[in-house]
């Protein structure tokens, strides 16, 4: 089959009718249950083919120039990619088609042990208390661009073939766990919109069109997939092309979305429909090579179904699924098993959103879309105006959105406002007591307020409230807004957590704005000078600590950090900063010294756990050095580093 035709020879006739989510109207579909099983079934077969095939190259930063597996292997390699979306297609059978973020985030730190990239900091988001879209965006300018969303997109266009408006809404809900409002979250709007229509669509660029609708056209993602387009168009060759898109994302660059996107694009396009073809041209652009490999073959295999993918791709990777990013629980064992659970989910959600669906075993197998009914600019519009800091609740009779106006920092001594929207839910006028709950050091003002809401429909009512913290060090603040509303059965709790931005102390002695000095045992050379990043005042962020901190030579534990203060001083406490959170200090010992020359251990640890950082509180002992030593580290990766971001001393 030729993917720009005209035609789609397939599993599923639909007529559409004007925006499907503005009225809560999905097209009407009539599937054939083999065929679409096939379609299903092919896609799954897909994405383990492309994977496998660009697995050993992924994150090389060159061109490759494959024409097949190389090495051919005996059997798929596992891969996050297909991992997990088995986690959401557990979430789906579990707690049924109207999942959220929250109930995918519940589920990541449940069943996914991995920490990598983004899949971390929003795990370690979501552990400290913050809820998606914010635990994708928070402490993770790195990482949410990245390329951790689109790559598990198929899920949701097979339960919602034909349907791409519903698919990027799940596809959002999924992405901003751990990419906020980013453009990996529009990747992942993109590819799941793109794999929904493709399964009524065939033509090429029709497909492209739709998919960008579902994306803002001034992101980074949208103008990596035009300039591929025009690549093509103007009869560049593929290296050529690649070339344009690397320059196109360079505001992004290296291993983001923008330009592996752009990637499974270019292998799409310069592929000419032929599955083996396509796969390659995708990895041969190097990069994220098992993403883009496994995405379009995934695409591929929607589009041809399982006749277009010939036997000898297929015979190396087999039936069954390998494991690498999951536990926990037992995940399908086999790409049939998978094809079967996510064939019957389809309908089961299609009819719980409001679709039209019916299954007809002599449904036609040639049909016919309109494009237009797969574009629906108010749905994707509503979700691009979506906030990474708004998070709402259902309360029965009311909806709260919790706006948190910004990052969740709160800075020692400074008023930080938070905003509670609330909205009825019901025919009759409320009046909705609110009262904030804070922890222990933090005050509210006004710590309660009375909302009298209109009726359903009458619109919103706000309450705002300045929250103040003092100088207690406590890392993460808990707290609550609780609603009452005179006559209702539902008491509303609508959770925050705040990071306290710590700051260096006041009292801190070991500043060299003061005339205090570092030393230590070594540098790592691309961070060369950095020893006196330690006192220096800046404190590291666990997203933001290159240049921040120092870090030692790679050479083997132990290694040493010394402070000279400019005089002698009573020292009764000492703070740790850490920096890179994981490779943290584990196995440590402080030493102060009235000479540098007789040490006085004044703490020793060991398997220390928390990565932000460590306090200490010892008798007072006039020194004038200070000398930490680590023999340990977090990270199991480069095990003979050592690093920290600031080290304060304070009398007391």
């Amino acid at each position: 089959m030729r993917l720009a035709g005209l035609t789609l020879l397939g599993a599923i006739t639909c007529a559409f009718a004007g925006s499907i989510l503005a009225d809560q109207k999905a097209p009407t579909i009539t599937i054939n249950p083999s065929i679409f099983r096939d379609r299903v079934y092919a896609c799954w077969l897909g994405k383990s083919i492309g994977g496998t095939l660009g697995g050993p190259t992924e994150g090389q930063q060159g061109t490759h120039n494959f024409t097949f597996f190389d090495p051919v292997p005996t059997g798929q390699i596992a891969n996050d990619d297909l991992d997990l979306q088995l986690v959401w297609l557990k979430a789906l059978e579990e707690r049924g088609p109207f999942i959220n973020a929250r109930t995918l985030g519940e589920y990541w730190l449940s069943f996914v042990p991995v920490d990598w990239n983004e899949y971390g900091v929003g795990k370690a988001n979501m552990r400290d208390g913050i809820p998606p879209p914010l635990s994708g965006q928070f402490r993770n300018a790195k990482w949410r661009d990245s390329n951790g969303s689109w790559i598990r997109s198929e899920i949701w266009a097979c339960v919602a073939p034909g349907w791409p408006a519903l698919a990027a809404r799940y596809a959002f809900e999924d992405a901003c766990v751990d990419h906020g409002v980013a453009e990996g979250t529009y990747a992942e709007m993109f590819t799941a919109s793109l794999e929904s229509a493709a399964f009524v669509e065939s033509d090429r660029d029709k497909l492209l069109d739709i998919a960008l609708s579902y994306v803002p056209a001034d992101s980074g993602l949208a103008k990596a997939v035009r300039v591929a387009r025009q690549a093509k168009a103007q009869g560049l060759d593929l290296m050529a092309a690649r070339e344009a898109v690397v320059k196109a994302s360079e505001p992004t660059g290296w291993f983001m979305a923008p330009r592996n996107v752009g990637f499974v694009v270019l292998g799409w396009l310069y592929g000419d429909g032929d599955f083996g073809r396509s796969i390659c041209d995708a990895v041969n652009c190097g990069d994220d090579t098992d993403c883009t490999g496994a995405t379009l073959g995934s695409l591929m295999g929607i589009l041809v179904g399982t006749k277009g993918i010939p036997d000898n791709w297929r015979k190396p990777v087999g039936d069954t699924i390998t494991n690498v990013a999951i536990g926990g629980f037992q995940p399908p064992k086999t790409l049939s098993e998978l094809a079967d659970r996510t064939v019957h989910m389809a309908p089961i959600v299609l009819a719980a959103r409001g679709a039209d669906v019916r299954l007809l075993s002599d449904a036609p197998s040639a049909v016919g879309a309109e494009a237009a009914g797969l574009v629906d600019a108010v749905t994707a519009k509503e979700l691009w105006a979506r906030s990474a800091y708004r998070i709402t609740y259902d309360l029965i009779w009311a909806k709260a959105t919790l706006d948190m106006l910004g990052d969740p920092e709160i800075v020692e001594d400074a008023a930080r406002p938070l905003k509670l929207i609330v909205e009825n839910s019901t025919p009759q006028p409320l009046d909705v007591t609110v009262t904030w709950r804070t922890p222990e050091g933090v005050t509210a003002e006004p710590a309660k307020q009375v909302l009298h809401l209109p009726p359903a429909g009458g619109g919103s009512q706000e309450a705002a409230v300045m929250l103040r913290t003092g100088q207690a060090r406590v890392a993460i603040l808990h707290g609550s807004a609780e609603l009452v509303a005179s006559g209702r059965l539902t008491v509303g709790v609508v959770p925050f957590t705040l990071v306290r931005r710590l700051t260096v102390d006041k009292r801190d002695l070991a500043l060299a704005s003061l005339g205090a000095k570092a030393t230590s045992d070594s540098e790592l050379p691309r961070e060369a000078g950095c020893t006196v990043k330690a006192i220096d005042g800046v404190l590291a962020a666990p997203d933001d600590f290159e240049g921040k901190r120092w870090h030692s030579a790679l050479t083997p534990h132990p290694h040493w950090i010394a402070v000279e203060l400019p005089k002698p001083s009573t020292l009764g406490r000492v703070i740790l900063n850490f920096a890179d959170p994981l490779g943290h200090p584990v196995d440590f010992t402080g030493a102060v010294s009235a000479d540098g020359k007789t040490w006085q251990t004044v703490f020793e640890e060991r398997d220390y756990a928390d990565s932000r950082g460590y306090e200490k509180t010892f008798a007072p002992v006039e020194a004038s050095h200070f000398r930490l030593t680590v023999s340990r580290s977090a990270s199991p990766v480069y095990v003979d580093a050592a690093q920290v971001g600031e080290i304060e001393l304070l009398p007391k």
